[in-house]
């Protein structure tokens, strides 16, 4: 079912002078509030957050009911009209979340989800920024099913902690992947420097039409499947390596200064920068998995497309689902009692 939006509340932080504003909807009912920790406090489990442009702190970092948190996005380049929505907080969301949604939040900070007794469950974070750990659970006991979606997002280190069925796709990873089990990685961009701990502690998992930019990379790791993949460098399993892992189809030995179309933004490499290009290097070659011959990278996913993020027939996309505000002109002085203000925005089809 698709959620209706009413057009205004997306442009309330543009035209409370100064004032930030923060929507709270409940089906057709709406409350608007000054304050993101007035407005938590307030809504009930199932209720979408709508949140202006800017950085915010959340007092109460221990959230426990499902909320739809809607941002404007983190892109410098797309929101310049209202300013990144971010959150400054590490924040806690414990087992009474379950099913909630995150889209278009910049979160500068850690977010663990979960407590000890009660996992926190079907979580989907779609176009946000997550500069620190992405915790998915707290304990370590057993393989439960956690059902996290994870699509078309920038993130550091991503820790399941033995938990399974996670779907992982069209991400920007820029850190390690700890402890999956059973779980999906799908047209991923994996770049990260750790010692060979990249893919760490992850079992019974399939790693499909991805880009490897780190350094080393497979470690106690075991029966993982790896299918027409990229590697920087070498193939991280070996046929006798006696833990099971193996693939088809890959290419490795392309070089990290050869993957993608533009890197050269980041002092470090295995830094995410806005004004990189992760677009893969349409003349770059590597070595095929099948007869060990030269080959080119394009072209190479398991759906005719391009391995990574700008693979499939719906790439990755840095905009939030819902309406894009492109500009805003607003007068800072009424003229014959009317107050100008001119906003353009843009819907979108996904």
């Amino acid at each position: 079912m698709k959620k209706t939006i009413i057009l205004p509340f997306l442009f309330l932080g543009l035209l409370s002078w100064g004032q930030a504003q923060f929507v709270v909807q409940n089906g057709s009912k709406t409350e608007v509030y000054n304050n993101i920790n007035t407005a938590i406090t307030n809504a009930v489990a199932g209720d979408t957050l709508y949140l202006p442009g800017g950085g915010f702190t959340i007092t109460n970092a221990t959230i426990d009911k499902t909320l739809h948190w809607v941002g404007h996005g983190h892109y410098p380049s797309e929101t310049g009209a209202t300013m990144q929505t971010r959150i400054t907080t590490a924040l806690n969301f414990t087992g009474n979340c379950d099913n909630s949604t995150f889209e278009g939040i910049y979160f500068t900070s850690t977010l663990t989800f979960g407590s000890a007794d009660d996992e926190a469950t079907n979580i989907e974070i779609k176009r946000c920024r997550i500069l620190n750990t992405l915790n998915m659970r707290v304990s370590n006991v057993g393989n439960p099913d956690l059902n996290f979606h994870i699509s078309e997002c920038v993130t550091g280190f991503l820790y399941a902690n033995n938990g399974s069925n996670c779907l992982i796709e069209k991400s920007l990873i820029f850190g390690p992947v700890h402890y999956f089990v059973q779980s999906l990685f799908s047209h991923n961009t994996i770049n990260a420097s750790n010692s060979n701990r990249i893919i760490y502690g992850c079992s019974n998992s399939l790693f499909n039409d991805n880009v490897f930019g780190y350094e080393w990379g497979l470690y106690n790791s075991a029966s993982n499947t790896f299918n027409n993949n990229i590697f920087r460098s070498g193939l991280p399993y070996t046929p006798t390596d006696g833990n099971g892992n193996g693939g088809n189809n890959n290419i490795y030995n392309v070089g990290l200064e050869n993957i993608y179309t533009d890197i050269s933004h980041s002092a470090n490499v295995y830094i995410f920068s806005y004004e990189n290009d992760y677009h893969l290097n349409v003349s770059a070659t590597g070595t095929a998995e099948l007869d060990g011959s030269t080959v080119s990278i394009i072209g190479t996913a398991s759906d005719g497309t391009n391995a990574g993020v700008y693979g499939t027939a719906t790439p990755y996309k840095t905009i939030p689902y819902y309406p894009h505000i492109n500009s805003a002109n607003i007068a800072t002085e009424a003229v014959n009692n009317q107050l100008g203000v001119n906003i353009n925005a843009e819907a979108q089809s996904r």
